[in-house]
């Protein structure tokens, strides 16, 4: 398969449209020629019926993105759901404010290790989606990322690095994902404007090929260390959704 083949969108980018026409939404997103979808949450809808038009408009779930508290009190849920979307790739999607703690942390990485060491013999990859505070937080001397991804007993937890997010925090996406080769199925692409406050997301977070993302050199990376999909997340556009995300398609798959 191709790189440009492995393009995917996660479909937060479009959970305001899921949430007043499913139908619609998933269509319009077969229509731009993508195969593959990210989950995240099925925004109002039920379950079943987004199985239902995501295999009726040839859409694959490649990665599903779940609630942080599902990992310690709904595990059955997710395996429900894992077995529905045929998907076996799943991260904690963000930790929420309670667990961003030191305690916390050590708390959510047994919790996914022990998942992940159940899980493996079936094929599951556990992961975590990069989130916002990752390089304002340490444990232990390590980044949450780098520390909950770091082997435990032999069991190492999936990666899921986010170009826009480690450009936030200053650091080139391209040297920092590195540390991730092949144990990063799924790189989140999304590009970065520099010179605005970091968390001015309305400002600093543009279209694929309008902010200052190497993502050429991501792709070349990606493929000669395990990246299976390239998925644009774009969490919010001063442009109508479904256009920003042909825009960063279209920018992509012209970059070579």
């Amino acid at each position: 398969m191709s790189w440009q083949e492995k393009i995917a969108v996660q479909l937060y980018s479009v959970r305001k449209a899921m949430e007043k026409d499913l139908d619609g939404t998933l269509k319009r997103i077969s229509e731009m020629g993508i195969r593959y979808v990210q989950l995240d949450g099925m925004r109002g809808n039920q379950t079943e019926e987004v199985a239902r038009l995501l295999k009726h408009y040839d859409l694959k779930v490649i990665g599903m993105h779940i609630k942080h508290d599902r990992f310690f009190d709904d595990v059955d849920g997710i395996l429900y759901e894992a077995c529905l979307f045929d998907c076996k790739t799943i991260y904690d999607k963000y930790i929420e404010e309670e667990d961003q703690t030191l305690s916390g942390y050590k708390k959510t990485k047994r919790a996914l290790v022990d998942l992940q060491y159940k899980l493996s013999p079936l094929g599951f990859r556990v992961g975590l989606h990069n989130p916002e505070f990752d390089f304002a937080d340490q444990v232990d001397g390590r980044y949450v990322m780098d520390y909950l991804t770091d082997p435990e007993n032999g069991i190492s937890l999936y990666a899921e690095p986010d170009t826009y997010w480690i450009s936030v925090a200053g650091m080139d996406p391209v040297e920092y994902i590195k540390r991730y080769s092949g144990r990063a199925p799924i790189i989140h692409m999304k590009d970065f404007v520099p010179g605005f406050d970091r968390m001015d997301m309305a400002n600093n977070l543009t279209e694929i090929g309008s902010g200052t993302v190497d993502f050429r050199s991501v792709i070349e990376w990606g493929e000669q260390n395990g990246v299976e999909y390239y998925c644009i997340e774009q969490d919010q556009s001063q442009m109508d959704m479904f256009d920003s995300l042909e825009k960063s398609i279209a920018a992509l798959k012209e970059m070579f």
